[in-house]
């Protein structure tokens, strides 16, 4: 057909670019993820196991190490991780951490996509929130299964929805924050909880967002304090309609708009924090003075989490050093 015709012409103008992604969590798929979509806007982007240009790889969810059998592959390593740990630039040894009942194997890579504050020039921050937009059309990834189109992250029919729950929380690992704080808040309203501590695993985005669309609040606590850390806990809530009671360190205003949540490193103790969320359940005013602020500072999103700044690291320093 003409359509394909002219799309085999303008492959054929694109500069070719063979990656590859190794030791990432299960689920993940190689031509159908962020970074493969994002390289594809500029470049012919093909997945090539034996020889790639761009090896990408994450912190070995399945202890299998195979970025190791490109240890002296002249492709460039490029770390990219969704958890609270740094870059490895410098030990040749991976470095091994454990956090919070889970092991990491952190291998030397030329260039990472962190969390990190850094003023290093190999690396880019890319918190894991910035994963959830879809940014590319692509409505998600296998896991994950749903992602939020960018122009929905303000209004959406999960925000429009009734409220007629008080509280919710989803999380896998009880921590004992966690636990503390939904058997207190537990003393004054139900409060739901979703994920394997609740017997209820809620696999998949969507069925998250379909769950969390009832509630007027939901916890949705990192799981440490780590500065740039910031998951998709928060943006789940607040797109979701919530109005989110999050814990997370000071430096969270860079990426979010600190006035659309609650934060409980803002208050002394679990049960000032405690005090509050009742006074804002309690005052229709307050608790939509939360509610009807966007996620992000006058509703934009910065420029340094947007797909064209991203690929012109791509373009600018990875595939020019």
């Amino acid at each position: 057909s003409i359509l394909k015709f002219l799309t085999l012409i303008y492959l054929n103008n694109m500069d070719l670019l063979k990656i590859n992604f190794v030791d990432y969590w299960p689920g993940y798929d190689k031509s159908n993820n962020y970074f493969y979509h994002l390289l594809s806007t500029k470049y012919n982007v093909i997945i090539d196991k034996e020889d790639p240009d761009l090896l990408f790889f994450s912190v070995d969810y399945g202890n299998v190490g195979e970025r190791d059998k490109y240890l002296n592959h002249r492709c460039k390593k490029i770390f990219y991780t969704g958890e609270s740990v740094p870059a490895n630039f410098e030990s040749d040894k991976s470095i091994k951490i454990r956090n919070h009942q889970a092991s990491y194997s952190i291998g030397k890579c030329d260039f990472a996509f962190t969390f990190d504050f850094s003023e290093d020039d190999r690396q880019y921050r890319l918190p894991l929130w910035v994963l959830c937009i879809d940014w590319f059309n692509k409505g998600g990834y296998g896991n994950p299964e749903f992602i939020l189109k960018p122009e929905l992250i303000n209004k959406n029919d999960f925000i429009s929805s009734e409220k007629s729950k008080f509280c919710a929380m989803v999380f896998s690992n009880p921590t004992q924050q966690r636990v503390d704080t939904y058997n207190l808040f537990s003393t004054y309203k139900k409060v739901d909880g979703f994920g394997k501590p609740f017997g209820n695993w809620t696999d998949g985005e969507s069925v998250k967002y379909n769950n969390l669309k009832n509630y007027k609040f939901s916890v949705c606590y990192e799981n440490r304090l780590y500065a740039g850390y910031y998951t998709e806990k928060l943006f789940h809530a607040k797109t979701a309609g919530n109005v989110p009671i999050y814990y997370s360190d000071e430096k969270v205003s860079n990426d979010f708009n600190e006035k659309c949540f609650i934060n409980m490193n803002d208050y002394r103790s679990l049960n000032d924090l405690f005090e509050y969320v009742k006074k804002v359940d309690k005052d229709k005013e307050l608790y939509n003075s939360y509610a009807k602020e966007p996620l992000f500072k006058g509703g934009i999103i910065k420029d340094e989490f947007l797909p064209n700044s991203v690929l012109k690291f791509f373009s600018n320093t990875i595939l020019k050093s």
